[in-house]
């Protein structure tokens, strides 16, 4: 197999959804399948929803390929049995997501054993004029109350609704009750997992023509039934002013999300961030970045992965005036930071 490369290139996976839209092409610039285009999974390897690699010396091979040949490399030592531990997806909701909640790994285990438990972050691309998100709940309530509500379709009453602008950044731990407003693009680090329960979908149908499937039961188990304190709402913490300014939006047992703020054109390097040396994500926010040694620019909202090899032996590159990355990352379970 040829050299593991420090930087990843990978073809976006479009999933066409019934409350999708077109954001993806008239805010993001890209090219994307006729329809209802909900999601864009950037980063995958969960199930058959492989992400292709766009680099010319591995074209087109799935990404668990060269994670399964070399994957000390791609991903470093703590992943070298259980692979990739995210999905890295954008969102784009023209009409509202169900209600819905993620389990956590015990429960998931014990219930739904083909996927993990589900810890994610948003980060507010773009939001329209009066846009929501739903986290938590505005009073509290318990399980009797709650399925009654649901039951009576009064179950959104008791939701609590955030007004959203780009940069607005939450944490979902699992249990906790949240929806997509209408208007809304975000991009989404999450466990690699698909372990979803639905409590409610306004009554919408599916392509068949029958209503969705809820999953009340596995919810009203899982869902955390006191009011939310604010604490999913994340503000970012300044970690270092150089060689550029990093702040720090969350750092948890899953992952880690941080951005990366270049005020005035810069030459970089990814060097070491963690110990052991692990992979990064990154997503382009707004500006781009440029890597010499490959003779290739990164334009606004792309995404690209450095691999463990990338960060072990560095990469340089160059950050226009402007550029703010979403860096994206393992959890404190797996590697200590700088």
């Amino acid at each position: 197999m040829e050299k593991i490369p420090k930087v990843l290139f990978l073809t976006p996976l479009y999933k066409e959804k019934i409350w999708g839209g077109r954001k993806l092409e008239t805010s993001l610039g890209r090219q994307i399948p006729e329809g209802s285009i909900g999601e864009s999974w950037e980063v995958s390897v969960y199930g058959s929803d492989v992400s292709p690699i766009k680099n010319p010396e591995f074209y087109n091979l799935p990404l668990t390929e060269i994670i399964r040949k070399s994957p000390e490399e791609v991903l470093g030592k703590p992943f070298s049995e259980s692979g990739l531990p995210l999905l890295v997806k954008v969102i784009d909701a023209k009409e509202k997501l169900s209600v819905q909640v993620h389990p956590d790994d015990e429960y998931a285990l014990k219930y739904d054993p083909k996927s993990n438990g589900k810890k994610e972050c948003w980060y507010v691309l773009y939001a329209d004029p009066g846009a929501e998100l739903v986290v938590g709940f505005d009073y509290n309530t318990n399980r009797e109350e709650y399925e009654t509500l649901v039951k009576q379709n009064l179950g959104e009453n008791i939701l609590r609704k955030w007004k959203v602008k780009s940069g607005d950044v939450f944490l979902l731990n699992p249990g906790t009750i949240h929806a997509i407003g209408g208007g809304v693009l975000l991009l989404e680090v999450q466990q690699s997992s698909d372990s979803t329960y639905r409590v409610y979908d306004y009554g919408r149908l599916s392509d068949d023509g029958n209503p969705r499937e809820l999953h009340l039961e596995k919810a009203l188990a899982v869902l955390n039934f006191q009011k939310s304190d604010g604490s999913e709402k994340k503000t970012k913490e300044l970690i270092t002013y150089h060689p550029f300014p990093r702040y720090l939006f969350t750092s948890n047992d899953k992952f880690r999300l941080e951005s990366w703020e270049f005020y005035q054109a810069q030459n970089f390097n990814f060097s070491q961030l963690g110990d052991p040396v692990t992979f990064g994500i990154f997503y382009t926010i707004s500006g781009s970045i440029y890597f010499p040694e490959l003779q290739k620019s990164v334009g606004p909202n792309e995404t690209f992965m450095i691999t463990a090899t990338g960060f072990a032996e560095t990469i340089s590159a160059f950050a226009e005036t402007g550029t703010k990355l979403a860096f994206m990352s393992a959890g404190s379970d797996s590697v200590k930071y700088q």
